[in-house]
């Protein structure tokens, strides 16, 4: 799995391993620094496959609705998706303005984003987020605004903005 983004100070964060690893490269192209903790992948095991199977029917089945046309290849592309022997510990990175990498981690059952940790540049461990709470944002704005977009039952997509006041324990 590779996952890129740019910090504001230039540089480029990248998961590119099964496991937790995330590389800091400097903007000559060097290793600035590794973020990683002992976390082992999570196996795929037949559960996770079938889920995977289903999202990916109620995906083509969808798009089958809104090109009003039947697919034959659903069930058939379905049962002959391959898969890995592991699901990425890694599911996301995403920087916010304060240079903060949010490393969002798979779920459990390889599908939902898990828990979030929070991390600074230099390695320094803020906090993480558990997962099914606050979650990370599709942006961040200036001074703490995090932007959601959500979608309705009818899936019409809303932007939810909320500020984030601190993610420093109290106490």
């Amino acid at each position: 799995m590779r996952t890129y983004l740019r910090p504001p100070d230039g540089r480029l964060a990248l998961a590119d391993s099964i496991g937790y690893r995330v590389k800091l490269i400097g903007l000559d192209g060097s290793l600035a620094g590794v973020i990683e903790r002992p976390i082992a992948p999570l196996p795929v095991n037949e559960a996770i496959m079938e889920a995977e199977r289903e999202r990916y029917r109620e995906t083509s089945a969808r798009f089958a609705n809104i090109m009003s046309q039947t697919f034959q290849m659903e069930r058939e592309g379905a049962e002959g998706l391959a898969f890995a022997d592991e699901v990425p510990v890694v599911a996301d990175l995403k920087v916010d303005w304060e240079d903060r990498i949010w490393v969002t981690r798979s779920g459990a059952d390889g599908d939902d984003d898990g828990s979030t940790d929070i991390v600074t540049p230099d390695r320094r461990y803020i906090g993480t987020l558990a997962a099914g709470g606050l979650r990370t944002p599709d942006a961040f704005g200036p001074d703490g605004l995090l932007a959601y977009i959500e979608l309705d039952e009818l899936e019409v997509p809303t932007v939810r903005v909320v500020r984030l006041v601190s993610l420093e324990p109290e106490g």
